[in-house]
């Protein structure tokens, strides 16, 4: 219990004063009675003379006047004063009160040296008579006596060592002494911990010490909750000291709240009817709750195995194993289970599960621990990095290839060794006691000796080589590297290896392969100038051709020159004669005799990719080369009017590296102007000419250098023209090199 505490405060500490000689008590006493007789005397001579003052006043006064009444002869300023002191009586002066007993006790007080009381005694005086002499002579002295003297408090506490704390002086440890303490009350507080707290008040009024002694501190009390499932269970409390009773605390049923209990060690016993008696140890610290449960069943049984994750299946009976039900993976705890046998079957993984036989004691609770017997297997193979499964289930942490260890409980086995590149290896493992045993199929080795298993899988090797060197080496569409390569596994067997290496021609080398054997295979690379697909070349012309990831095709990254027409074709029909301006004014036909020209040519380089030709693009096929090409790049008439073509790559390209897609001259498509064509106008948002459809007209994209109108300029417009069309300045084409 935690008592109220009130606080005092103590008065403000005097200011500092230079010490002084202290005078003994019996010194103070004899001056304070001097000055007590002095003021003594001095008060009686003082009374003696106020008794001749008033014995000389009354002889002054005149006799009283006659009882016969005087006439009023007149009436003036005597006569009314007269009658105003016959009509306002004479009030009789107030007593002074007798401060002899409170001199006297005030006297006492000094004797016995009670300076505090004294001191309140002749301030009482002195409020009630402020010309008493005693007063007045003793008050300054026992004021400067309670200036000087100091008193001191000893505490003494059982147990000792507890925090004492006087006021504001500096705590210490019981016992204390406090010195030097000035008279007055002060605020005393005692604290321990495991004990309960005590604040007092103490009284400095004296030199004698003021001993507080045989303080005995109350122990903190704590707090045990009972609870017990199912309710009702019969409990009991015992103190304990060294683990042995002690006392009995208290009994009950559950659930029960027990308070007020010392700090230490107890130990509660509860049991309910047909289950045996349960007992739990707790400890109780002062202003702490602790709580004891227990759950009474029919029985509980705690599994434990090594390893750990084993799968737990019960019976009830020494019954078929249809009776058997899975419960959980150890670490496992099965409560509620009736009294009498049970059939309990381990299981992990493959290995042999292990059964005992296990007698439930209705309310007892047993820990069964259940081992297998196993050895550390070493897999080891040739050549190594082979997985080894036992069944399904493959051994080792993670992707642990050989070699590697792992444990297996004795037992026979039957385990595989899979290669990625020489497939499996079958063996069979016998481990019993210290050692194991192998035997194998498959040419795989053994050592009886030791827990060993080592697979031997058939292989050979493979030296690739290659001049020049740096070949890709590529074995049925898996790359393997570049030459020289040394493939150390190699299945034995047939094999073929493809060596390509860019502006050679490939070449594929091989041969069979015997389990260790190693084999060597060269090859002379012939060079070979024809493109690779997917990167941009020069053809033979001189002129940049840019792969089209989306046509899996090259395009100009020009528009036909005039230079290059004119080296194919024999002549050069254009209006506007330049050798790098486009070639204009040809005709259908002719883009198309150019195409099939520049075929030949490149097949007699040897630059020709197989399976390719150059043709016109189609309508479908220019859309894709626009890639966003807008008209500030393009060269028209839109912004400011161009007087003839202009030299190709003037501008910049567009996102795919081809120049002029849009604008320069319009260029001839292998499409004719249809109805599909009109559709495709429509869906690009343009508008279409159907008076053209039919008409034997062949379609022109881009734009052209003439053309200011932005309709003439739309990506999505078509125009068109007959296929024999001559003289026509702002038509030229582009070519494009397409699988046949």
């Amino acid at each position: 219990m935690n008592p109220g505490t009130v606080r005092i405060d103590l008065p403000p500490p005097r200011p500092y004063r230079r010490p002084r000689r202290r005078v003994s008590l019996w010194v103070w006493i004899t001056l304070i009675t001097v000055s007590l007789a002095g003021g003594a005397w001095l008060g009686w001579r003082m009374g003696q003379a106020r008794e001749v003052t008033r014995a000389t006043e009354k002889k002054d006064q005149p006799s009283e006047a006659p009882a016969t009444p005087i006439k009023e002869e007149k009436k003036g300023v005597d006569s009314k004063e007269s009658d105003e002191r016959k009509e306002t009586p004479i009030q009789p002066a107030a007593p002074t009160p007798d401060v002899a007993p409170m001199i006297a006790a005030a006297r006492e007080a000094v004797a016995a040296g009670n300076w505090l009381e004294a001191l309140r005694l002749f301030k009482d005086v002195h409020e009630v008579d402020p010309t008493n002499a005693d007063a007045l002579a003793s008050l300054p002295l026992i004021e400067r006596r309670l200036a000087e003297v100091r008193g001191t408090v000893r505490v003494d506490t059982v147990p000792a060592g507890a925090t004492v704390r006087l006021g504001s002086a500096p705590e210490q440890k019981s016992p204390a002494i406090f010195t030097s303490v000035p008279f007055g009350d002060y605020e005393l507080s005692i604290t321990m911990d495991g004990f309960d707290p005590i604040i007092r008040e103490v009284e400095v009024k004296g030199e004698s010490p003021v001993a507080l002694a045989g303080i005995i501190l109350k122990p903190s009390s704590g707090q045990i909750e009972v609870v017990s499932e199912p309710k009702g269970a019969e409990f009991k409390v015992v103190r304990t000291r060294e683990s042995k009773p002690e006392e009995l605390v208290k009994v009950g049923q559950t659930p029960a709240k027990i308070d007020k209990l010392d700090p230490g060690d107890y130990e509660v016993f509860m049991s309910i009817s047909g289950f045996p008696e349960q007992a739990q140890k707790v400890r109780v610290e002062r202003n702490r709750n602790s709580s004891v449960s227990a759950v009474f069943a029919r029985g509980t049984l705690n599994l434990t195995s090594d390893p750990s994750g084993a799968e737990v299946l019960i019976a009830s009976d020494e019954g078929k194993e249809a009776n058997f039900r899975r419960v959980g993976n150890t670490p496992l705890s099965i409560p509620n289970l009736t009294a009498g046998k049970h059939r309990i079957e381990l299981r992990y993984g493959d290995w042999s599960p292990i059964h005992r036989t296990v007698d439930v004691v209705a309310g007892a609770t047993q820990d069964l621990e259940f081992e297998w017997t196993r050895s550390l297997v070493s897999f080891e193979s040739d050549p190594p990095g082979a997985e080894v499964y036992l069944e399904n289930r493959r051994l080792g942490r993670g992707m642990q290839t050989t070699p590697f260890q792992w444990e297996l409980p004795e037992g026979n086995y039957t385990l595989h060794a899979r290669h990625s590149l020489l497939g499996d290896v079958t063996q069979t493992l016998e481990i019993g006691g210290e050692t194991g045993s192998t035997s194998s199929e498959n040419k795989t080795g053994s050592d009886s000796q030791s827990n060993r298993v080592e697979f031997r899988f058939d292989y050979g090797s493979v030296a690739l080589e290659s001049d020049p060197p740096g070949a890709a080496v590529v074995s049925d569409g898996r790359p393997l590297g570049r030459t020289p390569l040394i493939l150390s596994v190699v299945p034995p067997g047939e094999h073929r290896y493809e060596l390509s290496k860019e502006g050679f021609r490939s070449a594929t080398i091989g041969g069979m392969v015997e389990s260790g054997a190693k084999l060597r295979f060269s090859a002379a690379l012939t060079y070979d100038p024809t493109p690779v697909t997917s990167r941009n070349f020069v053809n033979g012309l001189g002129r940049p051709m840019v792969w089209i990831p989306d046509l899996k095709g090259w395009a100009g990254a020009h528009e036909v020159t005039q230079a290059e027409y004119e080296r194919l074709g024999g002549n050069n029909p254009s209006y506007f004669k330049a050798p790098d301006h486009p070639v204009d004014s040809v005709t259908w036909f002719d883009a198309v005799r150019f195409c099939e020209a520049l075929s030949s040519h490149e097949k007699a380089l040897g630059t020709l990719p197989a399976g390719y030709r150059y043709r016109l693009p189609s309508d479908e096929e220019w859309d894709h080369l626009v890639a966003g090409q807008k008209l500030d790049g393009a060269i028209s008439s839109l912004f400011q009017r161009q007087l003839s073509t202009a030299p190709v790559g003037t501008l910049p390209p567009n996102d795919l590296g081809l120049y002029d897609i849009r604008g320069n001259v319009l260029e001839w498509v292998s499409d004719w102007y249809s109805q599909t064509i009109v559709r495709r106008i429509q869906r690009d948002g343009a508008t279409p000419n159907p008076e053209w459809v039919g008409t034997d007209r062949k379609v022109l994209r881009g734009g052209a250098w003439n053309r200011s109108g932005k309709y003439d300029l739309e990506i999505g417009t078509r125009m068109a023209a007959a296929p024999a069309s001559k003289d026509r300045y702002d038509i030229g084409f582009r070519v494009v090199l397409m699988r046949d």
